[in-house]
């Protein structure tokens, strides 16, 4: 009886040892993968934050390829790969360039006889300025210009709507014809 139990007990072994050893190595493969995933997740966010906000144009590394996007100024995707065979994990990574300054009074609206208690930054960065610092004029920008590169953007111009609502009086500095809008009406 013992010989016949040992002779069942081999043959079901032996044909389910693929199986068996497929689990056995699966955690491994998956650890493998995760492993690969992170490090080209890392490579992807340092490409991309070491071009963001920047004029200069991506160059390409060994794990990494950038290219630019369709349709949109300074705007770039970055794809980084890492690992070897049925291991290999890629990750892509949008970013944007800075856009060149240029300073915001050069329009129509500098020949009119305002004037603002401060100046009109060259540069607004992608960052909305706090509740507490209405127009960044309070140390904000001091502090976080270089940081973000670039003045944060005011709460009378965070949206069109909060824009054609603002009143130019209330203006810390000019900030007319923001973002293409158009002129104030009450400007």
């Amino acid at each position: 009886m013992n010989i016949v139990g040992t002779m069942v007990g081999m043959t079901l072994m032996a044909s389910a040892s693929p199986m068996v050893m497929n689990m056995a190595i699966s955690p491994a493969e998956a650890a493998k993968r995760a492993q690969n995933f992170g490090i080209a997740e890392t490579a992807a966010v340092v490409f991309a934050a070491t071009y963001e906000g920047t004029l200069d144009i991506p160059t390409d590394t060994e794990t990494c390829t950038s290219e630019a996007r369709e349709g949109t100024a300074n705007a770039y995707s970055v794809t980084c790969t890492h690992g070897t065979d049925k291991y290999v994990q890629s990750v892509t990574r949008a970013f944007r360039l800075a856009v060149p300054e240029t300073a915001l009074d050069e329009t129509d609206s500098a020949n009119t006889n305002r004037t603002f208690a401060y100046e009109t930054p060259t540069r607004f960065s992608g960052h909305s300025c706090p509740y507490y610092d209405e127009w960044g004029t309070n140390g904000y920008n001091d502090q976080y210009y270089k940081a973000l590169n670039g003045a944060c953007i005011p709460i009378p111009v965070w949206t069109q709507t909060a824009y054609q609502f603002s009143n130019p009086e209330a203006w810390l500095y000019d900030v007319n014809n923001y973002n293409g809008w158009g002129f104030h009406p009450d400007y």
